[in-house]
């Protein structure tokens, strides 16, 4: 039985997680272990219901099935992650092992912030004689940007320099709060700072972004460095300077720790590993001849970037369309099936679109979805398993996986990222060895997408269930939910042009109570109305169900149904009138309730017009009305 390993991350980091994948996969590989890959999408700036609804996917694993956990701990900050982890692998009892955070209890694998930066801050000064820097932070409350900044500050009063506090912004990693805010920041400086030191490389980019549109040139004007050193940043202009942690070397590292806990081996604690500057052009260095070549290859990029983009987005406006005008999920299966046998290059020739049974059910209600957990059996909506589209089928949220193969003989990546409506669950997206779609950026796109089509196709749903209720609403008689006039007009006498049609024998019944005046003038209308519906559950109960009844109006009934044989009729008669008598006696009314029929057969090939049938079973129904007065009158 193949040994299984999950790993949670988060899906923003995509460049250190093109490192840091590859590095768990190669170790992985040499053991044969699945990896089971846990991404969420949470950040500092997006709605308390959209975190909640992120997060929810750490709730989907039991790690009792698994044999070993891996946390990438450095990016797992913005909502809380590590410590709601830290507690599900301490009760689970798990080895794990969390890579650039500390977590008690926990084995940990680091690089430490301090040399790198050390290095960093002391070519600044000595190189490019920096005096005057404006720091750009983490979360202030973040160890990892607590400790780089202790390096910058260290660094400058080793040369006698002094750090100005006020010149400090909190980026919290995002390059989307660092490019809103720091215009206006800048903007109130008396005078440029000498360098921007950033805290990772996601707000150093931003940082020269936004010094570009005020005009100002790095590193001509100010210079800037970053942390981490991205494959963004490499393909900038000018290429970043900044610090390399040894991404995919260190995550090997932590995989083949964490096999050797998985092996018995015991709990090793904390290992640690240097950091180290990285030369680039932002700091006001010269790359040469090795500048040139990535350069060379950022423009290349810097084309094909966008052309691909437009395809992808095109990809995402077509999964948009697809389910405009379903009705119901199986609508949906068909639409995006269809769509994705069309085109599927970016999912990838094996990925699953996995639905909570709670969001299934909300489709037929008005009723939210789970908001925590998942259900214990799970849609699976629609998918593709080695490029051939599979059927809509239902799986336990135990197994996760549809058609997961414990005898392979390669290591698989799975890849599970969350699918909501905000803190509602719709599910999880599930790729297979297409972890590439994650470090492409094309991941959360998709996604997003996804569940925004699956919640399209809810409300369209939804909203056909609601025309379908107003539509039977409409034809349906609110005392007796028998069809009334409209539904006469618009179910019911189509049905008989069915019948003719396919030269089948109908019937039409009319029905009337007696003595109705007497019953509302002497025991009210209260009672009148119990009449009415007392009668119209005893034709409901008494017909055929293929039959149709209608309350054609006031106590008058009309029934139509298909027909082969008299005393059928007759029998039908003799039951509605037992059953009136049987339930005027349970109900103890004071009044004899009655019921007076006429009937007519209707045959195929008759050149006669409804109407006149009609007209035929009324007076039928008069003539047994006469009887029954003249009985009652004896």
């Amino acid at each position: 039985m193949k040994k299984k390993v999950a790993v949670f991350t988060n899906g923003w980091n995509d460049d250190y997680l093109d490192f840091a994948l590859e590095g768990i996969r190669k170790r992985a590989a040499e053991d044969n272990i699945d990896i089971f890959i846990f991404l969420d999408y949470t950040s500092y700036d997006i709605t308390e219901d959209n975190t909640k609804g992120e997060l929810n996917i750490l709730n989907l694993p039991d790690l009792n099935d698994f044999e070993g956990v891996l946390l990438l701990g450095n990016t797992l900050n913005n909502a809380g992650e590590n410590a709601i982890l830290r507690e599900k692998v301490l009760d689970a009892g798990v080895p794990s092992i969390c890579l650039e955070a500390e977590l008690e209890g926990i084995n940990c694998i680091r690089t430490e912030n301090i040399n790198g930066m050390r290095e960093l801050m002391e070519h600044m000064v000595v190189v490019h004689d920096v005096k005057d820097v404006f720091w750009i932070s983490g979360p202030f409350d973040n160890e990892e940007s607590q400790a780089r900044y202790q390096a910058v500050v260290e660094i400058m009063e080793k040369y006698g320099l002094t750090f100005d506090k006020n010149k400090v912004f909190e980026g919290c990693w995002s390059y989307k709060i660092v490019e809103e805010q720091l215009p206006g920041v800048v903007s109130k400086l008396d005078k440029l700072p000498d360098a921007f030191i950033c805290a990772n490389d996601s707000m150093a980019l931003a940082t020269c972004v936004v010094l570009d549109k005020l005009g100002i040139k790095v590193p001509q004007d100010v210079k800037v460095t970053g942390y981490d050193n991205l494959r963004s940043g490499n393909n900038f202009s000018p290429i970043l300077a900044s610090v390399d942690r040894g991404w995919e070397e260190r995550c090997y590292q932590a995989m083949d720790s964490l096999v050797g806990l998985m092996n018995g081996e015991p709990d090793f604690g904390d290992k640690v590993y240097d950091s180290k500057f990285d030369l680039g052009e932002s700091c006001g260095c010269s790359m040469g001849n090795e500048g040139i070549r990535i350069q060379q290859e950022a423009r290349r990029r810097s084309f094909i970037m966008p052309v691909e983009r437009t395809l992808f987005d095109w990809h995402l406006i077509e999964m948009d369309n697809c389910v405009a005008h379903v009705k119901d999920p199986d609508d949906v299966h068909t639409a995006l099936t269809e769509m994705w046998e069309k085109s599927h290059s970016y999912e990838g020739d094996d990925f699953f679109v996995c639905l909570d049974q709670s969001f299934v059910d909300s489709m037929g209600n008005d009723e939210n979805s789970r908001s925590e957990g998942y259900s214990d059996t799970i849609d699976i909506i629609c998918g593709m398993k080695d490029g051939v589209s599979v059927k809509r089928h239902i799986i336990s949220r135990s197994d996760m996986v549809p058609y997961y193969d414990n005898d392979s003989k390669e290591t698989v990546i799975y890849v599970f990222v969350p699918l909501h409506a905000g803190a509602e669950c719709i599910g999880y997206f599930l790729g297979k060895n297409n972890h590439k779609l994650i470090t492409d950026l094309y991941m959360n796109s998709l996604v997003r997408h996804t569940a925004s089509a699956i919640e399209r196709a809810r409300q369209n749903i939804r909203l056909e269930n609601l025309n379908k209720i107003l539509a039977e609403i409409s034809v349906r008689d609110e005392l007796t939910s028998l069809y009334n006039r409209m539904g006469y007009e618009k179910i019911v006498i189509p049905y008989l042009d069915e019948l003719r049609h396919a030269k089948s024998r109908a019937i039409i019944v009319v029905a009337d109570i007696n003595r109705m005046k007497v019953i509302n003038d002497h025991y009210g209308h209260l009672q009148g109305d119990l009449a009415i519906k007392i009668v119209a559950e005893v034709i409901k109960n008494s017909v055929p169900k293929s039959w149709k009844a209608v309350r054609y109006g006031g106590d008058e009934f009309v029934i139509i149904g298909e027909y082969d044989d008299t005393e059928k009729m007759l029998a039908i008669k003799s039951l509605m009138e037992e059953k009136s008598k049987h339930i005027s006696d349970d109900y103890s009314l004071p009044f004899k309730l009655s019921v007076s029929f006429g009937y007519v057969v209707v045959e195929p090939d008759t050149t006669l017009e409804y109407d006149e049938y009609f007209r035929m079973a009324d007076e039928a129904m008069y003539e047994m009305k006469q009887e029954a007065h003249k009985k009652d009158d004896r």
